[in-house]
């Protein structure tokens, strides 16, 4: 059934006003972490090509971990294509900088359901694919820092593999529909037939592109070593950096302090870091980092809102929970 007219106007409204507040919380955040890298004191001479790989390892990382959302969706009773639930993922972390980690999932949804998808399925699937995510991303950091060299770090390895097993067991396919109930119970009309079908090999596959996923990002990392300093890093270091990021993403999520886990997840990488680079310059990479995936993800999501996959849209005005 079609929208009625007056609905379009105040609909056009929702969508600017929460462009506007994530613009806004994204300059707070670009604002604060370029003050605290230029209060290093430091002359820091920036590659421009290994930043912008960076950025792009940043993006196929991301893309990567898009694909669990768009299995999870596959799984529900209104599944959408992989584009456009790839699409509807990268520009939803924009959202991640405004307080409250809300706003991802409205945004998620909002660019989802357009596509088919069950508003209610969409937002189950955006939650279970995260701790997904975050589960892969200690499983990351554990098995990086035991295979780097030693003096291995153990309280960062036994962080991450205590956060392994706690996400681990959330997102369990018998015990996440128990978490799911919990979260759906204020919510009217929206039953069991909302969540997809979990199952042990759709958990498997999305861990390992998850994984995959933080491989990426981890190698990001280390393009934005490259980029702002004129050494690399010796190959025997590089599953600690691929762990150190692993970690301090998913401690910035679990403490969620600041928005985009600003502060815990530099404090975290700058301490895990340093063993490998040095304490400079894992200061200066971990606020290096922060901009250039800040800067990937403006650019990506731009483009992509510009962009619509090809596909049958839902009606305008399904209003499913």
């Amino acid at each position: 059934m079609p929208a009625p007219r007056w609905k379009r106007p105040a609909k056009l409204a929702l969508k600017s006003a929460v462009a506007v507040l994530v613009l806004w919380y994204l300059g707070r955040h670009v604002a604060r972490t370029w003050r605290d890298l230029n209060a290093q004191g430091e002359s820091i001479q920036i590659a421009p090509a290994w930043i912008a790989l960076a950025g792009g390892l940043y993006l196929a990382g991301l893309a990567a971990c898009g694909m669990v959302y768009a299995r999870v969706l596959a799984a529900g009773s209104t599944p959408v294509g992989t584009a456009a639930a790839i699409r509807a993922y990268l520009i939803s972390h924009l959202g991640k900088y405004v307080p409250g980690k809300a706003m991802v999932v409205v945004m998620r949804v909002g660019l989802t359901t357009p596509y088919g998808a069950r508003p209610a399925t969409a937002a189950l699937a955006t939650f279970y694919e995260t701790l997904a995510m975050m589960a892969a991303g200690a499983l990351a950091g554990a098995l990086g820092f035991a295979l780097g060299p030693r003096p291995i770090q153990w309280i960062p390895l036994g962080a991450s593999a205590g956060l392994a097993a706690l996400l681990l067991a959330v997102v369990e396919p018998k015990v996440f529909p128990r978490v799911a109930a919990l979260m759906t119970m204020p919510f009217p009309n929206v039953g069991p037939d909302a969540l997809p079908s979990l199952s042990y090999r759709l958990l498997g596959t999305g861990l390992l592109w998850s994984l995959a996923g933080w491989v990426l990002l981890g190698l990001s990392q280390l393009a934005v070593v490259r980029g702002v300093s004129s050494a690399g890093i010796d190959l025997a270091l590089w599953p600690v950096v691929i762990a150190s990021v692993a970690l301090a993403t998913v401690a910035g999520f679990v403490v969620a302090v600041m928005p985009g886990g600003l502060g815990v997840r530099e404090g975290v990488l700058m301490a895990t870091l340093a063993p490998a680079v040095g304490h400079d310059r894992a200061v200066v990479s971990a606020l290096a980092l922060r901009l250039t995936w800040v800067a990937a993800e403006v650019i990506a999501g731009g483009l992509l809102a510009l962009a619509r996959p090809s596909g049958r849209l839902a009606p305008a005005g399904v209003t499913e929970p």
